[in-house]
């Protein structure tokens, strides 16, 4: 059945699997992946640092993925943060839409978290910044060692 008023299934695009809504954030239960947008991803990083970070992709190139929200291909890439004069470069190649955000496999994410933590003039939420979060169960993202608590909801 085809509903129109239904929310629409996204597919993780590393496994396939169903994807669940967690606020702005789209979550894979199955391989503990995340989709979100920039605009999320800045807030998060802007909450670490209390500087507004800008993004720069390197070594962009056409991916093998789909995004979940179009079905187009996606470009993989390094992500770097600038934050000020500083700028955190992790090591993941991320797949990302120009369009709608970067998916992070894994544990991807936390590398870029553990990577713009202490950046800028403030260090943000020291105290919120967790070394070790477990299984939140369906309230949230199943973190990964570096991801901060609070953004696990």
């Amino acid at each position: 059945m085809n509903d129109p008023y239904r929310d629409q299934r996204l597919a993780c695009p590393a496994c396939n699997a169903p994807l669940r809504a967690y606020e702005k954030r789209h979550v894979c239960d199955a391989c503990d992946g995340m989709f979100l947008d920039l605009v999320d991803l800045s807030k998060a990083i802007y909450d670490l640092t209390s500087v507004e970070p800008v993004f720069e992709y390197a070594g962009e190139a056409p991916g093998k993925r789909l995004c979940p929200h179009c079905g187009a291909s996606m470009s993989t890439c390094k992500l770097r943060v600038v934050v000020e004069t500083e700028i955190a470069k992790p090591r993941p190649t991320l797949d990302r839409c120009a369009e709608h955000g970067i998916w992070f496999d894994g544990e991807e994410l936390a590398t870029v978290f553990q990577k713009v933590h202490g950046l800028g003039h403030g260090s943000g939420h020291p105290s919120k910044a967790a070394s070790a979060v477990g299984d939140r169960g369906s309230g949230g993202w199943r973190g990964k060692s570096g991801v901060p608590e609070w953004w696990n909801g």
